[in-house]
């Protein structure tokens, strides 16, 4: 019997190319990224990924991995995913393609 987690479970799951991000204010310790075009940029910390499987190319892509903090861009006509808010925490469930930059869990870089 696998000892109880103490981390808190999402209350959902996300599938295939989706990932779920708690929406950052700033970026943190990151670089910031810039938009050339002056688009507003965004970043969040994944908490649940898909399994990565692309059913167009019917294969698994790589998905940034949970704790990894990922850049994405909306334009002023349209919010990026789908978003809620949880606590007074918005949160998004964007698309794989929808990712900019991912930034590795500070536990998986190397020094």
């Amino acid at each position: 019997m696998k000892p109880a987690s103490k981390k808190k479970q999402p209350p959902f799951d996300v599938y295939g190319l989706l990932l779920a991000v708690r929406v950052r204010k700033e970026p943190g310790s990151q670089p910031e990224v810039l938009c050339p075009k002056g688009g507003t940029l965004f970043y969040g910390d994944v908490f649940v990924t898909g399994d990565g499987y692309d059913t167009d190319a019917k294969e698994f892509r790589r998905m940034p991995s949970v704790g990894s903090v990922v850049t994405f861009e909306e334009s002023g006509e349209h919010v990026e995913g789908h978003y809620f808010f949880m606590n007074d925490q918005e949160y998004r469930v964007i698309h794989l393609d929808s990712v900019i930059v991912s930034f590795p869990h500070p536990d998986e870089t190397t020094s």
